[in-house]
């Protein structure tokens, strides 16, 4: 077999290639999750809402980008077990949303959704089932993310930075996020 191009093969060569225009890849759709659907991304975003909402003195973790900022942290997460364990909780509170009150989780009222979210935190401090630790799960990494945001940190947390205070007030030990029975 010849393996030499002549120039006529060659000129058909950069024919064809022109004529087939430069390799387009379809652009990810702006805004799209990275990694959920965007059924379970929605969820998510609702379910991260529940545990740090918008209230009369800060906003919550929807305006503060907790669910894109798990979405991203999934995405990119190297231990396969990192992705199945959000994916796998999701339709775990799903399961029983529809074991509850036969309707997917997003379908379901805002007290049905808190209602749900009470029943899973029920064993917060020694989770046994697998719902109760994506509860633990879903709630620390809310927690963590919309306190490193600026929502978190300034407008909720009301920190001031490197200041000089006038008086240090101290701190509340063993402080702890309300327990979801003390949402809604």
């Amino acid at each position: 077999m010849d393996t030499n191009l002549n120039r006529r093969d060659l000129i058909k060569l950069f024919t064809a290639a022109a004529v087939a225009g430069p390799l387009a890849l379809a652009a990810p759709e702006p805004g799209a999750p990275l990694f959920f659907t965007k059924d379970e991304f929605a969820m998510l975003d609702t379910l991260t809402e529940l545990i740090i909402p918008t209230d009369d003195h800060s906003p919550g973790a929807h305006a503060a980008g907790v669910a894109p900022f798990i979405d991203k942290t999934v995405a990119e997460a190297f231990l396969p077990e990192d992705k199945t364990s959000w994916r796998n909780g999701l339709a775990a509170v799903n399961e029983i949303s529809q074991t509850m009150f036969s309707k997917s989780f997003s379908q379901a009222s805002h007290e049905q959704q808190i209602e749900l979210l009470k029943k899973i935190s029920q064993n917060e401090k020694e989770p046994k089932t697998e719902p109760e630790k994506f509860f633990g799960q879903l709630k620390e990494t809310t927690a963590f993310v919309y306190y490193t945001t600026s929502i978190g940190i300034h407008q909720d947390i009301e920190y001031k930075g490197n200041v000089i205070l006038e008086q240090f007030v101290g701190y509340l030990p063993n402080q702890e996020l309300p327990p979801v029975s003390n949402l809604g």
